[in-house]
């Protein structure tokens, strides 16, 4: 029934069906996310939220991931998170995320875009946007690109980071509800 009114107030006020979502907890917040979104732990107890399927030829599947302090600690170079560095857990080279048949090339000095973005009332992120590029395994550049968002909260210790471009992360982050 509740569901039935949800539906038809969508319908009326905006011409379109609500789509079903589904709530997200991790560290003091909640996230509302498409209910077909798939939520799994990763090994150090972050989440990795699956928002599509899943290519043979990329190394991970379209997603964002959320980390705590941990995830934090080993961000760059296997030593803890730089404010003004891409996201790069790995202390080698790592595998270019649309296709592993390349690797990550080399690092750009300065972000495609840095703001201050709220995380939900009264919560800031310090977001940054980088253009990674990839190259072949013998250093050759390709036309293969994509784009890392990091969404970086200091004093709550967490990390969003999302190698996909997914579409209304953003909005769904600065409607976060925390305790």
């Amino acid at each position: 029934m509740l569901m039935t009114l949800t539906l038809s107030a969508a319908l009326v006020l905006t011409g379109t069906p609500a789509q079903a979502t589904k709530s997200v907890s991790f560290q003091g917040f909640t996230i509302q996310i498409p209910a077909a979104w798939k939520v799994k732990k990763d090994p150090v107890g972050g989440l990795e939220v699956v928002t599509g399927a899943c290519s043979k030829r990329a190394t991970e599947c379209p997603g964002f991931s959320i980390g705590g302090a941990r995830d934090i600690a080993y961000a760059s170079e296997g030593g803890p998170y730089k404010v003004g560095a891409p996201y790069h857990p790995s202390s080698g080279v790592m595998e270019c995320v649309p296709d592993k048949r390349y690797w990550e090339g080399v690092q750009p000095v300065k972000p495609a875009r840095t703001s201050t973005v709220a995380v939900g009332a009264g919560r800031t992120a310090r977001f940054t946007e980088w253009r990674l590029t990839c190259q072949t395994k013998t250093s050759k550049p390709t036309s293969v690109a994509y784009t890392q968002r990091i969404w970086y909260l200091r004093k709550e210790k967490v990390l969003v980071v999302d190698q996909w471009k997914t579409p209304g992360l953003g909005n769904i982050l600065a409607k976060a509800v925390w305790k």
